[in-house]
């Protein structure tokens, strides 16, 4: 929404609505209930709790506000106060965080002489109830008879309630006493928000196990929020952060599985007792420790992927956060479920109720997610990732795993998924997993047979000998001879990939190209989603997201599926199962169907 008429009472009354979800996104639910009097309502039931308000005749009580999820600040304000000290909040929502800290400030929920409660009353009417031993208050409205209580007690007993009490837990009493929050709030007024430090962010994601990104995230006070406006962080923001717009994205699919109360519980209590600390050399490091040592008592400790194989799994694109799929790699057999990981059976079968890893979720319908993501993960760690590093090392063992839980007899991965379980009409994906060339693969990880920190992708690594003879008989350089090779097989040999891959600098890469197209091997040109400029001469096979175009040539090689029916004139790629071979096998073939005269220029779509 955009605010366009300030005189029109309706868009007024919708943008003040938008500002306020938009300020506690991710803290509160009921997006469209959080109009105005909503704030209005909350400070009247803080007045009613104080005894400074009383409903008019005829009225029960205060009405609710919002949604009645604000309940979940009551001790645990801190959450909110450390997002309108964090310098990526837009200014407007600042203000708005930093006007509803001074009203809490002032209310009873700040007031450490009240002990408050949160639970459920069976109750109909809207209610509001003050004695001697306290007041209660419904904090929304009925939903099958039952309501959101907050209860805030001043005596030993509680008092009295208009109905059966269903269940209630005492609230947390944490960080946020009004003298606190006062101070911060003059300091962010007097000196603007609290300074960034990146290197904080870096801490906390060693200690954590979360990416850089979502540490940046959860520094700021926004680990995860989103839904009520887009993009999900804006270009100011992302710059006072440090992220891309994919690194952005890519955190709040990892954070997004948090749930709302899981936010506020994790950063009530990081901000330091005196808040001036955050303004003063290291107080953000300090703040990053608290909040790995929350984050790691409520989500558990996970070993933090490299950040360049973090990167490479957030171009994947996989249906699940690219920090979940390392994760998976890193630690296969104990592999956890994602935070808030949801299944979409419900009831939940008893003998599922206490699900702890990837693994144990295979029989239900989210696993669908992973599996895409495991197939898609296995062959990207063999062919995409450095020797030595620890998620390919960890690949082996992955398809272990997998292939264990698809072929237990009790399995109920067996009614899962058509494509991938045994008995599915021949799988490609089972036979892939369960065939040689799964095998030959995860046997050269086991066997060392690629230099720490080269690529299997590199034709130089893993088959110098080949290299060697390509450019021998081609009168090639050794670079323009492994290239050739690399765009030969390859299904992405884009240029960002092909100077990785190799260790090249641009310079270099483009000296291997150009003496290519010297001897006509390769043709210059530009083409949708290829990353790069020269191609094998012939025929091109477009595709769709998520699939790569490619030379027609490579088809049969890749055992690509093309298809330029149904009145489509262009070639299409429909399909791309995972590498039918090793590497060093295909670059092999290759270079087989060039030295028995398979042309390139002469291939057929």
């Amino acid at each position: 929404m955009h605010k366009t008429d300030e005189n029109d009472p309706w868009i007024a009354q919708e943008w003040k609505s938008f500002t306020i979800t938009a300020a506690l996104q991710g803290f509160v639910g009921g997006w469209g209930v959080w109009y105005d009097d909503a704030l209005v309502s909350l400070e009247r039931t803080g007045r009613f709790i104080a005894g400074t308000w009383a409903p008019k005749p005829g009225e029960d009580g205060p009405r609710p506000a919002g949604d009645g999820t604000w309940t979940r600040f009551v001790g645990r304000i801190g959450a909110v106060a450390l997002r309108a000290a964090a310098p990526s909040t837009r200014p407007e929502r600042r203000e708005v965080l930093l006007n509803f800290l001074e009203s809490w400030a002032e209310s009873p929920f700040a007031d450490p002489s009240y002990r408050f409660r949160t639970g459920r009353l069976a109750a109909e009417g809207p209610f509001g109830v003050r004695d001697g031993q306290g007041a209660a208050v419904a904090a929304y409205w009925p939903v099958k008879g039952k309501r959101r209580l907050l209860e805030a007690r001043t005596g030993d007993a509680a008092p009295g309630l208009p109905g059966e009490l269903l269940y209630a837990e005492d609230a947390h009493r944490g960080w946020g006493s009004p003298g606190q929050l006062r101070r911060l709030v003059a300091l962010v007024r007097e000196r603007g928000p609290m300074p960034w430090d990146p290197a904080a962010v870096v801490e906390l994601s060693d200690a954590s196990g979360i990416s850089r990104p979502a540490a940046a995230l959860t520094l700021a006070g926004n680990p995860g929020a989103g839904g009520y406006y887009q993009p999900f962080l804006d270009n100011d923001e992302r710059a006072v952060l440090g992220l891309k717009t994919a690194e952005a994205e890519g955190a709040r699919a990892e954070l997004g599985r948090l749930r709302d109360a899981d936010r506020i519980a994790l950063l009530a209590d990081v901000l330091p007792e005196d808040p001036a600390d955050l303004w003063e050399p290291g107080g953000l490091r300090r703040v990053a420790a608290r909040t790995a040592e929350a984050w790691c008592e409520q989500q558990g400790v996970r070993p933090r992927p490299p950040e360049r194989t973090w990167q490479a799994a957030l171009a994947l694109e996989t249906r699940i956060p690219a920090t979940d799929l390392c994760h998976l790699f890193l630690d296969p057999a104990q592999a956890p479920l994602p935070p808030g990981f949801y299944l979409r059976v419900w009831p939940c079968p008893p003998e599922y109720r206490d699900l702890r890893t990837v693994w144990d979720v295979m029989g239900f319908p989210d696993a669908d997610e992973v599996v895409d993501a495991v197939f898609t993960g296995l062959p990207w760690a063999y062919a995409d990732l450095p020797a030595g590093d620890p998620v390919r090392d960890g690949a082996p063992e992955v398809v272990r795993v997998l292939r264990k839980v698809l072929a237990g007899k009790d399995s109920p991965a067996k009614v899962l998924y058509s494509g991938v379980v045994r008995g599915s009409g021949g799988s490609r994906r089972w036979d892939w997993l369960t065939g040689g060339a799964c095998d030959r693969m995860m046997g050269r990880i086991v066997a060392g047979d690629l230099p720490p920190g080269r690529y299997e992708s590199d034709p130089r690594a893993c088959v110098p000998a080949l290299v060697a003879e390509v450019a021998d008989r081609l009168g090639l350089s050794e670079d323009a001879a492994a290239l050739h090779l690399q765009l030969l097989t390859l299904a992405v040999p884009s240029d960002r990939n092909v100077r990785r891959w190799n260790g090249w600098a641009p310079a270099r890469h483009r000296k291997a190209a150009g003496e290519l197209v010297g001897r006509g091997l390769v043709v210059e040109d530009k083409r949708a989603r290829a990353g790069r400029s020269v191609f094998l001469p012939g025929p091109w096979a477009h595709a769709a997201k998520p699939l790569p175009p490619v030379e027609c040539w490579k088809a049969p090689l890749l055992g690509a599926v093309l298809s330029c029916g149904n009145g489509v004139r262009q070639t299409q790629v429909t399909a791309l199962p995972p590498l039918p071979g090793t590497l060093p096998e295909l670059f092999a073939a290759a270079w087989r169907r060039v030295c028995d005269g398979d042309d390139p220029s002469a291939a057929a779509c």
